[in-house]
């Protein structure tokens, strides 16, 4: 009995040096993918975004792997995709966005908009009741609009100042928006049974200025270099457009004629778009010229 004994206490130990030392047999080491989403401008030209970094064993002997961590971040890198920088550890992946005076970032997570600084300490967390599909700064950073929907709730647009207090509703069948370079708000603000219905508001009554009839929709982004324009991707509309908000009726031209890039973000210089695409369900970050040309995957 005490020699079948040690016996198996040396078979278990040899087992335990495999683990730790990967001794005696094969065994695999860990691989590890990096997965970005949601890229973004910040004011100096950089790249922020949201990652997820998994670690998967590749098992032993050839066998099936398993998932051995699983940890995202809010990173920011330069525009040639360079010089990553890991801000701060998240939950999950949400959309960013970087105050246009450069002093926070923000990030969503399921009903939250979570403020930082810029080296990734906490400023502040906002209930928004309800998953936040898009959101933008005030031009001066002190207050953020947002859309937040769930199934069988309002599609609720609001204003709300930057430490989440004093909301103003908009509206409760909204979707996108877009602020931050303007003092008028961009909103996709259906009434009745209208599927779209792209109109600016007053950014200091919110108050409807002007409705756009020929714009079907989409991701907007208003131009820095010119606030009069806006560069925005419809899911109901062939390309990358832009239209002017002086002209309620004119046609929006194309800039882009492609679909596979989405997310977009114009550069604060107003000569690129970042975005995500579709090699890996959109777990990437590609740039592309303002003009088409030069279009590479960064991440």
């Amino acid at each position: 009995m005490i020699r079948k004994i040690t016996v198996l206490v040396l078979v278990v130990s040899c087992f335990v040096g495999l683990l730790v030392i990967g001794g005696c047999t094969l065994s695999a080491n860990p691989s590890t993918t990096t997965y970005y989403y949601y890229p973004d401008w910040t004011p100096d030209g950089k790249i922020l975004c949201t990652k997820n970094v998994q670690t998967v064993s590749g098992g032993a002997g050839g066998s099936g792997g398993t998932d051995i961590a699983s940890e995202f971040y809010l990173a920011i890198m330069s525009e040639s995709g360079a010089n990553e920088i890991n801000l701060k550890k998240i939950n999950k992946a949400g959309k960013v966005a970087s105050s246009p005076l450069g002093n926070y970032y923000a990030y969503t997570e399921d009903n939250y908009i979570k403020i930082v600084d810029m080296s990734g300490n906490s400023v502040n967390s906002i209930n928004c009741g309800a998953p936040v599909l898009s959101f933008d700064w005030s031009p001066d950073e002190n207050k953020l609009i947002y859309n937040a929907y769930s199934s069988g709730a309002t599609n609720e647009v609001a204003v709300v100042n930057r430490d989440g207090s004093s909301k103003t509703l908009i509206s409760t069948k909204g979707s996108t928006v877009a602020w931050r370079n303007s003092n008028y708000i961009i909103v996709d603000n259906p009434i009745s049974s209208e599927v779209f219905r792209v109109v600016s508001l007053n950014g200091s009554t919110y108050a409807e200025t002007n409705q756009y009839t020929n714009v079907q929709g989409g991701e907007f982004n208003i131009s820095k270099v010119n606030t009069s324009e806006v560069v925005y991707r419809s899911a109901y509309e062939q390309g990358i457009k832009k239209f002017l908000t002086t002209s309620s009726t004119s046609s929006p031209t194309t800039l882009i004629n492609t679909n596979s890039i989405w997310d977009i973000k114009v550069s604060p210089n107003g000569q690129k778009i970042v975005g995500t695409g579709s090699n890996i369900s959109g777990a990437e970050i590609w740039l592309i010229n303002i003009d088409g040309t030069g279009l590479i995957q960064l991440k």
